[in-house]
């Protein structure tokens, strides 16, 4: 009997079981009484976290576990099922049932705000999983993320850090196994990566990284996802990382309020309140600086027009408009050179397609989108396109 024997396909048939009969027989079926503590979150329903795990060994072995032949806790049934990928929560420091997902800042804990250990994080609801690095879904996005070095490809450069998803670790923290998308938490980060949504991040102590706390965690402040690929980690298995960019850094003047009210009627009763009055702060960014002459250049070749879908959009005296993609791109995990073979000309809803991996050109120059043949990339005799930056581009995409 090994709860190791688990994978997150005999969970989630186990999940699926407990929806169909409910709680109550799902409990007396296996013999199990409620949980006193632990519970997993998914689908924003909670079910018995020990339970689940039991029913989940018989789908695994044909053998299901009664209580009595396992332990719960924290080092058996929350991280076996932590390592799986599942949202696992303290019934003690968990929210209201039916509250919202806290995205941004949560009220009461400012950047800066230090906890002593994982339940402190998750009573605050700045994090609320007490040993998942990533809390969100495919769905909603990532709420926030914790960071401690628990994974050899982490590296922390404090204002971006590259992050590894979740999966394919051994007891011993080893990477053993390739990751993937589908895990919910690098779903929510790749969800987060698409939406530009902000996601918080707590530092866990780590001796690799100066940025980190000498003990605890600490409430790092809000980072948008600049990035997400699937690339060989250094123990030659797939990983998800994503490049965690900090959303404001070096905070140098806060402007006043704006005098402007709109007129009530001008709200619509079902509409988000929003801010009539937001402040304004300057701040300074970090971004790549490309050369104009290159995108400028590509763009003339076509005279504007979309190399994918062939559209041109025209803004009023003959005059085009254009985006210069790089197919490889510049910054973040990508570091592509700023020459004209690696510079598409597209119209902007090719542009986010192909940036997001939506569409991809295959080795013949067939456009595919969304897992389609779309047709064939137009390319001028005079453009010299690098073969090399396609293949790359849908290897990250894949």
């Amino acid at each position: 009997m090994s709860l190791a024997d688990v994978d997150q396909e005999h969970v989630l048939k186990a999940l699926a079981e407990f929806d169909d009969l409910g709680r109550e027989a799902f409990l007396d079926k296996y013999g199990f009484g409620q949980a006193r503590r632990y519970v997993v979150l998914y689908g924003g329903q909670q079910y018995d976290s020990k339970a689940l795990l039991g029913a989940s060994h018989g789908y695994a072995t044909g053998q299901a576990l009664t209580a009595a032949e396992f332990s719960g806790g924290l080092q058996t049934v929350v991280a076996r099922l932590t390592d799986l990928g599942f949202d696992v929560r303290d019934r003690n420091v968990m929210p209201a049932a039916g509250a919202a997902p806290g995205f941004g800042d949560i009220p009461g804990y400012p950047e800066g705000s230090v906890f002593a250990s994982r339940a402190e994080v998750a009573a605050s609801g700045v994090h609320r999983a007490l040993q998942s690095g990533i809390v969100g879904t495919g769905k909603t996005g990532a709420e926030s993320i914790v960071s401690s070095g628990g994974y050899e490809d982490d590296d922390d450069h404090g204002d971006e850090l590259l992050y590894t998803g979740h999966g394919g670790r051994d007891s011993r923290g080893r990477q053993v196994a390739d990751q993937t998308f589908d895990a919910p938490g690098n779903a929510a980060l790749r969800t987060s990566w698409l939406t530009n949504a902000p996601v918080r991040v707590v530092r866990g102590a780590d001796p690799k990284s100066p940025y980190a706390p000498d003990t605890g965690y600490r409430y790092d402040g809000l980072f948008r996802v600049d990035d997400a690929v699937m690339v060989s980690g250094q123990g030659g298995h797939q990983i998800c990382r994503f490049r965690m960019v900090k959303m404001s850094v070096g905070v140098d003047v806060t402007f006043g309020r704006q005098d402007v009210l709109l007129p009530a009627e001008q709200q619509h009763p079902e509409a988000p309140l929003g801010n009539a009055q937001p402040e304004r702060k300057q701040v300074r960014t970090q971004r790549t600086v490309r050369s104009t002459d290159v995108v400028e250049y590509v763009k003339k070749m076509y005279d504007h027009t979309c190399q994918i879908c062939g559209v041109r959009l025209s803004v009023g005296d003959g005059k085009g408009y254009s985006e210069g993609a790089h197919i490889q791109a510049l910054g973040g995990l990508h570091r592509g050179p700023d020459l004209p073979p690696n510079v598409l000309c597209l119209c902007p809803n090719c542009h986010v397609q192909f940036d997001r991996g939506a569409i991809v050109v295959d080795p013949d120059l067939t456009v595919v989108r969304h897992g389609r043949p779309a047709g064939m990339l137009t390319v001028q005799e005079s453009h010299n396109l690098g073969s090399q930056f396609l293949e790359y581009h849908r290897k990250v995409h894949s």
